[in-house]
Formats: C-alpha cells, structure tokens, sequence
C-alpha cells in the first residue's frame, strides 16, 4: 500500500483554508442610530439643523461612523432607545405643541436588512418637552421623562410593537426648597429653574425590579416598582439631591449595588448605595470640571464601561468628557478630555466599550474616541458632520 504524504496532505488544507478566508465575507460594520434636532414645524429662526432619525455604519477596527444617513423624518427625536430584539426603535418628539400642551412618542419598524424605518405610531408623551425614554425590563413598558411639563408617563407595548396609550402619569408635587440654590457662574449655560418638576430621565435598574426618575426642578430622586397586575409605577422611596444641583442622568455598577447620579446644575458627580428600592448617599459629590476652571458649565450625559471600572461625564460649556475611576471607596476624576467641539449633548460608548462618541450639538457633529488600557478616552482625529445631533444608540448583536 503507498504511504499517504502527510506533508502534501497539510500544505493543500492549509491553501483551502486561505482560499476560503479570501473568499469569505467582511464582518458587518456595527449599526447606529443617531436622533437630532429639528427646526420648528412651519419654519422660523432655529439653531436645531437636524431632520430626523439618521443611521451610521460604524468601521469595527476604527470605530469611525459613516457618513449619515436620513431614515426617518421626525420633529426633534431628540431621545432615542431600541428594542432587546433589534425589531423597533422609539423616540421622543420633544415638542410641546403635540397634540396639545404635549410631546410626542413614536414607535418605528426596524429593516433587518437595510436598517430602514417604517412609522408604526406616535401618541401623546402626556407632558410637555419629552427628553427622555426607555423601555422596563422585558419591554413590556415605554418609560417617558417629560421635562417641561414635569411628568413621568408609562405606556404599554402592544403587539407589533405599537404603543398603546399611557397606563400611569406621575406629576410630583409637594413644597419646593426654600434653600438657596446651587451657583454656577453667569453665562450662557445658567440654568436656575426650580420652580417645579423638571423629569430629565427615567429607566429600570439593572435587575429590572425597580424604576428610577430624576426630577431635575424639584431635586429629587424617585424609585418606584412597576405593579404589572395594574400597570402603575408604585414609589419606594424619595431621595433629595442637594438644593439646585438638578439630578439630570444616572447609572448603575453592572451588579446594580451602587447608582452614580449625575447633577446637572452644579456639575458634580454623586454616589449612592442602592438596596431594597432605597438609596443612601455614600461620601460627598466630586466635581466634573478641572481643578480651577471659573467658567459656566453644565453637565449633560454619564456613562459607565461595561466592567464598571470608569465612568465619563459629558460637561457643556467647558466642553470635556470628566473621566472618573469608580472603585469600592467611591469616584475619583482622573482627567478632563476635550469633546473637540461645542455642547455635548449626550455621549454614547459602542457594544464593545473601546470607543466612545460625543455628540456635540451646536458645532454639527459627532467625535470619535479610542478608549485606552487606562480608560482615558483618545481623539481619533475624525469627525462626522451631522446637524444638531443629540443621542445615539447602537443596534444589539441578536444573531
């Protein structure tokens, strides 16, 4: 019997494998969806430059976005957020003349081919100036944050992805602080409206038991748990933030033990322990901005890495990414990363968390980051012309 040629045998594999890795298809670039500001229905002076909901590939290995492109006309989808399953996207209109006194909430179809958006609805968001939604774990529930008009609304998810009508409006009340209010020097970024509710974010907790609003005008932190026998959030506790600091966003550590609470007005940055629907402050606040900065700045967005180890805050008006250390003894700034462009709406971090984007609103762009072994975020050098971006949310992984 002639011996078989082994060698022959592992020289002609291993051409079959380069042949077929030459043949074999790219990786799909990540998607993104990016929501903008609108000029105003009928026209009139605006500096909001948008159009709609824009969609971006994103380059895997550079973390660059395409160039956008318009999938959805809409006024002011100035929030976005899209479903577990990658089969709906929702969005705010952040309006206060729909229908009435009102914003809107929209519900779209996703192409799972081509990313394009079909309108399935849009109903009242029950408050004026939504700025602000999520989905309950489950996405059974739409959770939205009304910032003019000061309420919190639930609505349930029907089939298809439609949005039913609001099960539960929340419109907090009681005294407000008589306290003097926190100072941030004059300037165009001065912000002191506390004379009532001002809700600026509302989403569930890692576990999914719990809720968590910020109502940025009455210094308050609302937890509640969503009774799903009668579709009503019911509350657990109120926490005050301190008078004039504005609770404007949160996040949580990936155990869910600990909740970051970003404060808009005075730009600081608080730690809370969180258990049984409670939450207890944990030290003092530490500030987002450089050490001597005299200027007028106020916070927008807070985010945390997916191993929980760093956090980035978004400063409009000093126009930086704070960059903290978060451990078990609490938060620490470690650098002030400049946005490489004006008021930074919002700051997203892609599925894999090693790049970040700053969408800096009243330049037209957005800024791409490479994020170091250190966690400190790196310009890329590359920016994405794109009018009056305000947030951005990646499509999930569901294959």
């Amino acid at each position: 019997m002639t011996a078989f040629d082994f060698s022959r045998f592992r020289v002609s594999t291993l051409a079959l494998a380069a042949a077929l890795l030459a043949f074999a298809p790219e990786a799909q670039a990540a998607r993104a969806y990016i929501g903008t500001y609108t000029p105003p229905p009928g026209g009139g002076r605006s500096d909001a430059n948008g159009e709609g909901i824009y969609l971006v590939d994103v380059d895997d290995a550079t973390g660059v976005p395409s160039k956008p492109r318009l999938m959805a006309k809409a006024y002011s989808p100035s929030w976005i957020t899209v479903s577990e399953d990658g089969k709906y996207l929702y969005a705010v209109n952040e309006t206060s003349s729909y229908p009435e006194k009102s914003g809107g909430v929209s519900a779209y179809a996703i192409d799972p081919q081509t990313g394009a958006l079909a309108l399935i609805n849009t109903v009242s968001s029950r408050g004026a100036g939504p700025c602000h939604l999520s989905l309950h774990a489950g996405g059974k529930y739409l959770l939205v944050a009304n910032y003019a008009g000061g309420t919190f609304s639930a609505f349930k998810i029907e089939r298809n992805g439609v949005i039913g009508e609001a099960v539960h409006v929340i419109a907090p009340g009681g005294p407000l602080s008589t306290e003097p209010a926190a100072q941030n020097p004059p300037g165009q970024f001065q912000r002191s409206d506390h004379s009532g509710s001002h809700a600026h974010m509302i989403g569930p907790d890692p576990t999914g038991q719990y809720v968590i609003g910020d109502d940025a005008g009455r210094d308050q932190i609302f937890v509640w748990k969503m009774d799903e026998a009668t579709d009503k959030l019911v509350e657990q506790s109120v926490t005050k933030s301190p008078p004039g600091s504005a609770p404007r966003h949160f996040v949580f550590s990936p155990d869910g033990k600990r909740m970051y609470q970003l404060q808009e007005q005075d730009s600081r940055l608080a730690v809370y322990d969180f258990a049984d629907g409670k939450l207890t402050q944990k030290g003092g606040t530490v500030s987002a901005l450089p050490d001597g900065y005299e200027g007028s700045s106020i916070a927008s967005e807070l985010l945390i890495s997916k191993d929980g180890k760093f956090l980035y805050f978004g400063n409009r008006g000093q126009d930086s990414i704070g960059v903290f250390a978060a451990d078990a003894n609490g938060v620490r700034r470690i650098a002030n990363v400049s946005t490489e462009g004006n008021n930074p709406r919002s700051l997203t971090l892609d599925p894999t968390g090693k790049f970040l984007y700053s969408l800096n609103q009243r330049v037209d762009h957005v800024t791409t980051f490479r994020i170091g072994a250190d966690g400190i975020p790196k310009f890329t050098g590359k920016y994405m012309g794109i009018g009056s971006p305000a947030v951005m949310a990646f499509l999930p992984d569901v294959k």
